[in-house]
């Protein structure tokens, strides 16, 4: 039992690393990486910054959380990354972003 508990909790601890371990290092990094999906849906370069701040706060926050001990729920930081880009951006832009999402790197 006990060794089951240590393996579980191992592979929690490798797997906060590694996750760690690929966010981005600076929100450039995330506008770079993503500049031709952004530009593929019609964002300019402030759009594209906004969009690279959002996505770069928002790991943040995740990663943040995680080293607390906590596993941050994937709908909650979705939800809060939608109401900002709501406060910032239109609807028509968040639609926009929703079609390119599964290619964000």
């Amino acid at each position: 039992m006990k060794r089951s508990i240590f393996t579980i909790l191992l592979t929690l601890v490798f797997n906060l690393n590694v996750n760690s371990q690929s966010n981005y290092s600076s929100i450039d990094d995330v506008k770079r990486i993503n500049y031709d999906l952004f530009q593929e849906i019609g964002f300019d370069e402030s759009k594209m910054t906004i969009v690279s701040r959002l996505i770069y706060s928002t790991t943040k926050k995740a990663a943040h959380v995680a080293k607390k001990g906590s596993f941050p729920s994937q709908d909650i930081l979705d939800e809060q990354f939608y109401e900002m880009f709501l406060r910032l951006l239109s609807t028509e832009d968040l639609e926009n972003f929703k079609k390119i999402k599964h290619k964000i790197k």
